[in-house]
């Protein structure tokens, strides 16, 4: 009788550790996008925090008019040998920027899937994502998150992505979270900066702003 009922036991947790796995996968690969008719305007926030705690801006906050500075970049890659360097001007047309910390934590990596779902809808937009991951860690990211449409670029070898911008967060030497859109001279059209770091940004009203240009 123990015997029966240990492997039932067993049998129900097997099969409902699989539903378990099985409804996850799922979810992690269903990306829904609930773009609205109009967008909010958001106000550039007073200051930022990571977990509660204020943190020290390195310059004033980007608002929208301000022009970032095209500065060298990497593009991901397996090996030192292949990394080659690039420009936001490199990329044509309407650019979303996002800036992360670090691809490598739940937040980034939902909204990074986010973008490239976002990405197959707005082929005329070049979505580029920047962080402080090595190039290498950008490709071993992508490749196992199926990340195609997006462009993933790296600020860790030279740093002037946020020496020239205001994306540096001195005490974690780390890009801050903030999303926008420039135009081909990469005039600022739309940002949000994440007032809390670790919160996720308002993707779905920036594709608003995207869809109404």
């Amino acid at each position: 009788m123990r015997a029966s009922l240990m492997a039932s036991t067993m049998f129900f947790l097997i099969v409902f550790a699989s539903c378990s796995s099985w409804i996850s996968e799922n979810q992690e690969e269903q990306i829904v996008l609930n773009i609205p008719d109009n967008y909010t305007v958001f106000e550039v926030p007073d200051s930022i925090t990571v977990q509660g705690g204020g943190v020290n801006l390195a310059w004033e906050l980007l608002m929208v008019w301000d022009v970032l500075e095209d500065v060298i970049l990497d593009k991901r890659a397996d090996y030192f040998d292949e990394v080659d360097s690039t420009r936001l001007s490199d990329y044509a047309w309407i650019k979303l920027i996002q800036t992360v910390p670090s691809l490598d934590t739940p937040v980034c990596t939902l909204q990074t899937k986010q973008l490239e779902a976002a990405a197959e809808k707005f082929s005329d937009t070049q979505f580029i994502t920047i962080s402080n991951d090595t190039p290498f860690a950008l490709q071993r990211f992508c490749s196992a998150n199926k990340i195609d449409n997006l462009v993933t670029l790296s600020d860790a070898r030279t740093r002037e992505f946020w020496q020239e911008n205001s994306f540096l967060l001195p005490e974690y030497g780390l890009l801050t979270r903030a999303i926008m859109i420039v135009d081909e001279s990469l005039e600022i059209l739309y940002i949000e900066y994440a007032e809390e770091v670790t919160h996720e940004l308002n993707l779905e009203n920036a594709l608003a702003f995207l869809q109404s240009l």
